[in-house]
């Protein structure tokens, strides 16, 4: 029970610190805002670039510094599969209700400069931002570990901080796999659009942690490519080639297709609301 708390302590203490470094830089970056909390669909000029950028490095630093801890606990077999899952879905909570801006996924930057809601320059410097947090995120959760605040933590560092890779089965199906958690993370994003933003965060939560249930054993279930830099790409057992083909061309395809079917439709969807919502008040 002892290394389960040190585990919640440490995912409170990444969550908390990154929540004042946000806090700090919209401070100093935006001291005239008018901004919304948590919100998941985001109007692409709501905050100032840099701002986008400062929040886009710590919220994924927060991300995988939380994955790192969640999947040392996981691996360590002292959770049941009931209080795993819920732990897994009360820390995807937390996160998308605290990541403001944030995507913390190259992909989403990806989608929003295709689909005209970004421009190359802050797309270029949030994918740089989140690989810079995903190397760091690996080096501080190091330090860490070596302060041996657990048993957990002591054997993780004699064990030189050594992994197997989440990858138990073969390229192919792996990038079927992280293809498909993709593409129904996407697809759920675009069909719940109209969702109102306390309502959406569960889903979203509740939908990753199913996706982490049921393909968690396959691959690991990440369907984020910095965020699988962070964790996997240090890992022995599959090669450097083998991550890239699973971890990274597989979420791209996913979402791209996702986009491809969906983002038209989500669009109409959007301007048919905002169409009624106006009727509604010439009338009234």
């Amino acid at each position: 029970m002892e290394n389960v708390l040190v585990s919640i302590s440490v995912l409170a203490g990444a969550v908390t610190v990154c929540e004042v470094l946000r806090r700090i830089a919209k401070e100093l970056l935006w001291p005239w805002r008018g901004r919304s909390k948590g919100n998941l669909s985001r109007s692409p000029h709501s905050e100032p670039p840099n701002l986008e950028v400062v929040v886009e490095l710590f919220s994924t630093l927060q991300l995988c510094i939380c994955t790192h801890e969640l999947r040392l606990l996981g691996s360590s077999g002292l959770l049941g599969l009931i209080p795993a899952l819920t732990l897994t879905y009360l820390a995807t909570l937390i996160h998308v209700s605290t990541f403001g801006s944030a995507t913390c996924n190259p992909v989403s930057c990806l989608e929003h400069y295709l689909c005209g809601q970004s421009n190359g320059q802050i797309a270029a410097a949030k994918v740089l931002a989140q690989l810079a947090a995903a190397s760091v995120a690996r080096q501080l959760m190091e330090l860490v570990w070596a302060l041996d605040m657990s048993d957990l933590h002591w054997y993780h560092h004699q064990r030189q901080y050594k992994c197997t890779s989440t990858l138990n089965t073969t390229a192919e199906n792996g990038l079927v796999t992280e293809f498909t958690c993709a593409f129904t993370l996407r697809a759920a994003l675009f069909r719940f659009h109209l969702l109102k933003q306390r309502h959406k965060i569960h889903v979203v939560a509740a939908l990753i942690t199913f996706l982490v249930f049921a393909a968690g054993d396959l691959t690991g279930a990440v369907f984020n490519p910095v965020l699988a830099y962070s964790i996997t790409f240090n890992c022995e057992g599959s090669t450097y080639p083998e991550y890239c083909f699973v971890y990274w061309l597989g979420p791209l395809m996913g979402a791209m297709t996702a986009v491809l079917l969906f983002e038209r439709e989500s669009v109409d969807g959007a301007d048919a609301r905002s169409a009624t919502e106006e009727a509604k008040e010439k009338r009234s």
